[in-house]
């Protein structure tokens, strides 16, 4: 587990690196300060925006192999996403979780749930093509982590998301008519190790540049540019993202990361018969996480829809090629169906099998989602 160390002879820079995420955010704020305060803007402003996803979750691993473990783990979760548009062009952006700390690692009765801040970021729009951000965020890379649906879809894939990074960038869109409006993303970012990389109520421990780890050198050595595109005239319901990463080695680490990444996803409307979504990615990562290993992800997702039912099918094949020489085939495979009682509950219920360094698990789960939408508030206050 990653602790936090205090270096009594760097107090000030230990001081500076903790409210670094908010030394940003406040960059941006005086720069839209005007904007926020006109007279134009003050009868609508502040606002609340953004909503909350409540999980009553249930999970059962069976017929784990080797080191694994068979668990049951039934745990209250909370994904909250709440922002404040502080002007017509600047706001804070936030995302705050409540999950489980760690893996069970023996049955678990709503225990070692931590709440944690994922995002907090400031974002100012200079124009309506370009905007500027600056704080605690995910850095855009990943592809289909973030399009496929169900509970287990994305356990593999997720692993290439830039989760809790501080971060400066800025995202251009340009729209080319017939040929489709595509966004450029450039981030500079570096891993959180403030005391925002720690948790309330159960404790992650809080990340430290003695860790080692991609990214983790405290300063803006890393990098992230994507190109995602849609709303394409021969090509309608398709997106596509073409994206490249290089994060800069930690304390210890071998060599420096370098990756690039393709995703694309189409949606086929069936008219009565439903809707149909694909979604593909391939991921090719040298030195992942610091190391001397080479990994590839090739994910690949279908999603039926009709009426309140959804239907997922979806897998991840991930080849790892290690320094040692010992190579690994893992691949992990999700079926899951749902139900929408109205647009805001939810319940859902999914199977996944997985092939971790040759060896086997299944996990069968159930959630049970409710929906709030934060917009409501503006009426109270």
């Amino acid at each position: 587990m990653k602790k936090y160390r205090i270096n009594a002879n760097k107090n000030e820079a230990w001081f500076f690196n903790i409210f670094k995420p908010l030394f940003l955010i406040g960059m941006l704020f005086f720069i839209g300060a005007g904007d926020a305060f006109s007279e134009e803007t003050r009868t609508f402003y502040p606002r609340i925006g953004g909503g909350i996803i409540f999980r009553l979750a249930h999970d059962n691993d069976y017929r784990v192999e080797g080191s694994g473990v068979e668990a049951t783990d039934l745990s209250l979760r909370m994904e909250a996403r709440p922002n404040l548009q502080l002007s017509e062009r600047l706001r804070i952006d936030s995302e705050i979780r409540l999950e489980g700390a760690r893996p069970a690692t023996d049955n678990r009765f709503f225990d070692e749930q931590a709440l944690f801040v994922r995002k907090l970021f400031a974002e100012f729009d200079v124009t309506d093509d370009l905007s500027l951000h600056a704080g605690k965020t995910t850095p855009s890379f990943a592809f289909f982590s973030l399009r496929v649906p169900g509970m287990y879809g994305n356990e593999y894939s997720r692993e290439i998301e830039l989760i809790e990074r501080i971060s400066l960038g800025a995202d251009y869109t340009f729209d080319l008519a017939d040929a489709g409006k595509h966004k450029l993303s450039a981030t500079s970012f570096y891993q959180d190790t403030t005391i925002l990389s720690d948790s309330l109520f159960a404790s992650r421990g809080q990340t430290n540049v003695t860790d080692g780890g991609a990214s983790n050198t405290e300063s803006f050595e890393s990098v992230a540019i994507a190109l995602e595109g849609t709303k394409i005239a021969a090509l309608p319901d398709f997106t596509y993202k073409l994206a490249y990463l290089r994060e800069a080695r930690g304390a210890g680490d071998a060599a420096d990361e370098n990756g690039f990444l393709f995703g694309a996803f189409q949606s086929v409307d069936l008219k009565e018969s439903g809707k149909l979504d694909l979604v593909g990615e391939f991921a090719y990562l040298s030195n992942f996480e610091g190391s001397a290993d080479d990994i590839m992800y090739i994910s690949g997702a279908s999603t039926y829809s009709v009426g309140p039912w959804r239907g997922v099918f979806s897998g991840t094949y991930r080849p790892r090629n290690t320094a040692d020489g010992e190579d690994f085939n893992d691949y992990q495979v999700q079926t899951a169906i749902s139900y929408s009682f109205t647009k805001d509950l939810s319940l859902e219920v999914a199977h996944e099998f997985t092939r971790d360094q040759n060896e086997s698990a299944n996990r069968i789960g159930l959630r049970l989602n409710l929906n709030v939408d934060l917009e409501s508030l503006n009426e109270i206050f």
